[in-house]
């Protein structure tokens, strides 16, 4: 990521993405679709934001044509955008969850080929191209490269699946944040700075109660957050010391949740708060981030509504789980 990008770069770029914004379902569409007593009317109202008809899928096409949504919106992105590198603090994202699903799959591509994502920076194939070799980052970066073969290691020694998402966890977020402090942006660096604490106050909710908790705590939390490891090593006790921690921060809601279902709900709609101080900009890096984000949240909301109408959820199950909208 270069320091030499300058925001007026992105007029262009940012006017496209205000238009895209404004073609976005709604918060009060995706309400609509949420009480619509037919799935093929849910559907519909989904069409509306320029998503293929879905009426006829499984939930297994649902996701297959969200993903699909959200490739071709990030490689439209691509396209356009004058520099790359804030486009690539997403596309990281799925390029690691690729690495998981090629190790966990002990490199075998057509394993799970229906969980590898298109939205990547680096194609499957270059990916298993490093995890096959015993030298060499290809077209990967190094530290990815390595943390690949480290996920590869630990899984063969360990048996373990859970410590090479670790390791791949780990890494992602150590290169986000890398490329984040370069654009100078504390917006953007602080956008990272808040994936780190939700996965970090993610993983201390899920262990509560586990045997082995610090064992696993030690593979799992990770560096460059808001709240230092030392600050969250220092209040995992219990629940209550966790949401003393956090009550300052915009997760003190997800870590009061009563389930992770509701964290999970209640650290997206924080994230999401968070992105909005960007809405009065006019152009720059930071549209890109709030567009990117409102996408992913969209897709989620998506996700929820159509696969739960499809598999007959109560629609009181479905509205506990509904992000906030960013429209």
């Amino acid at each position: 990521m270069s320091k030499k990008i300058k925001d007026n770069q992105f007029i262009c770029l940012s006017a496209i993405l205000r238009a895209k914004e404004a073609r976005m379902l709604s918060g009060a569409k995706l309400e609509r679709m949420l009480a619509e007593p037919s799935f093929a009317d849910a559907c519909r109202i989904a069409t509306e934001g320029g998503y293929e008809d879905m009426s006829q899928m499984d939930v297994a096409g649902i996701n297959a044509a969200l993903a699909a949504f959200r490739a071709k919106e990030i490689a439209e992105i691509s396209d356009l955008a004058p520099d790359v590198s804030v486009l690539d603090l997403f596309r990281m994202k799925y390029g690691y969850h690729n690495a998981k699903v090629l190790v966990k799959s002990m490199g075998d591509p057509d394993k799970d080929a229906d969980l590898l994502s298109d939205a990547a920076r680096f194609s499957a194939e270059e990916i298993l191209e490093v995890y096959q070799s015993e030298t060499g980052a290809g077209k990967l970066p190094e530290a990815y490269a390595a943390a690949i073969r480290e996920a590869k290691s630990a899984l063969a020694r360990t048996g373990n699946p859970q410590i090479a998402d670790y390791i791949l966890d780990k890494a992602y977020f150590a290169e986000q944040l890398r490329e984040a402090k370069k654009s100078g942006k504390p917006f953007i660096v602080d956008y990272v700075r808040l994936q780190i604490d939700k996965a970090n106050l993610r993983s201390a909710l899920r262990t509560l109660g586990m045997a082995r908790r610090e064992e696993l705590l030690r593979y799992a939390l990770i560096e460059g957050g808001t709240v230092s490891v030392e600050e969250l090593r220092g209040a995992m006790d219990s629940k209550e010391d966790l949401q003393r921690l956090y009550a300052p921060t915009v997760f003190g809601k997800a870590a009061a949740a009563t389930g992770m279902t509701q964290f999970e709900k209640e650290a997206d709609n924080a994230v999401r708060d968070y992105v909005l101080q960007s809405n009065f900009l006019s152009f720059g890096q930071e549209v890109l981030v709030e567009y990117l984000s409102a996408l992913e949240n969209e897709i989620t909301s998506l996700r929820i509504i159509l696969t739960g109408k499809r598999m007959g959820i109560p629609e009181a199950k479905l509205r506990e789980r509904l992000r906030e909208s960013y429209v």
